[in-house]
């Protein structure tokens, strides 16, 4: 069974571009268009990029395992929430190709293989740099932020420590796993 990863993109291009892809996904989901292949879902990636263009020999020679979730076209861009298998897809790689006129921003988080990744260096669409995921005194936290002294005053507060190390949060997990406390701090790295 695949981790899932929930990964969102951010389209940059012309309005025609734009809408060109927003009425690919449109017609699959809402089931105006039949899936390319007998057993795929509405939702596959892989039916987009087929009526955008993409040969037979582009979709098997890519890594496809996702489905969209969430989609809408504004007046900046088109974006696009995704879940895919454990970590993001080559969706991007092959709308690019296609339409090589579009910019194609994206973050994705899956934890059981620890992959926090993003291309938007400046923080245009996704300004997220830390993740913080915890357990703490019967509250769960699912925190994001866009600055290492933001993430380290709210682990602080966690920990009750005003500053820490690596090691000290492993320490802490280990005093608290009795009671199924924890605290993960993740760090979204910057990749093509």
């Amino acid at each position: 069974m695949a981790n899932w990863a929930s990964t969102s993109y951010a389209i940059e291009g012309s309005k025609s571009d734009l809408e060109k892809v927003f009425n690919a996904i449109d017609g699959f989901v809402k089931g105006k268009m039949k899936p390319v292949a007998e057993n795929a879902a509405n939702e596959w990636e892989g039916n987009v990029l087929v009526a955008l263009g993409a040969t037979k020999e582009q979709v098997e020679e890519s890594y496809l395992r996702g489905f969209i979730e969430e989609y809408e076209l504004d007046e900046k861009a088109l974006r696009i929430n995704a879940e895919e298998a454990w970590g993001a897809t080559d969706f991007r790689h092959v709308l690019g190709k296609l339409m090589p006129d579009l910019t194609i921003y994206y973050i994705v988080e899956e934890a059981g293989y620890e992959v926090f990744a993003t291309n938007d260096t400046d923080g245009k669409y996704y300004p997220e740099r830390y993740l913080v995921d915890a357990y703490v005194k019967d509250a769960d936290y699912y925190e994001f932020f866009e600055t290492e002294k933001q993430m380290k005053s709210f682990v602080s507060s966690l920990l009750e420590k005003k500053d820490f190390t690596e090691e000290d949060i492993e320490a802490w997990n280990e005093e608290h796993e009795d009671d199924d406390s924890y605290i993960n701090v993740h760090e979204f790295k910057y990749v093509a």
